[in-house]
């Protein structure tokens, strides 16, 4: 079992808070929807964050295992937050992945890019529905 921890702290007279993860120390704040002063990264935006850099990591020892080699990953997770019967909640979240290699089967390294949501810790961890729109360029 792995342990990770984090430490928020504010004050009443301070819209920003500071966010420390062993030395690395973010100051964050609310979202503009949510009255905040926009400018500052925010709880929704690491959500989205965790998400991306979860699955680049998990597509990175998924390709290293199969000895796929490739050259650069993009990705964006789009996070959908509405309005539910139980209240605001992260609804949906679209990843949108973007994979450059040299040369390949391209549906192999699609259906790869599709395995790494479901092997994804962060994505298996959360309660909302996901879908993967991977593209694989040969450049």
């Amino acid at each position: 079992m792995s342990i990770y921890e984090s430490r928020s702290t504010g004050a009443s007279d301070e819209v920003t808070l500071n966010v420390t993860v062993e030395n690395h120390s973010l100051e964050l704040a609310p979202p503009v929807e949510f009255n905040g002063p926009g400018g500052f990264l925010t709880p929704e935006d690491l959500f989205s964050a965790s998400i991306s850099s979860c699955y680049i990591l998990t597509f990175k020892s998924l390709a290293a295992h199969k000895k796929l080699p490739w050259l650069d990953i993009d990705v964006k997770a789009i996070a959908h937050l509405e309005k539910t019967s139980e209240g605001l909640k992260f609804t949906k979240v679209d990843i949108l992945s973007k994979l450059f290699i040299e040369s390949g089967d391209i549906e192999v390294y699609k259906k790869l890019l599709m395995r790494a949501k479901d092997l994804c810790l962060v994505t298996n961890s959360m309660n909302c529905l996901f879908t993967v729109s991977p593209e694989v360029e040969v450049i």
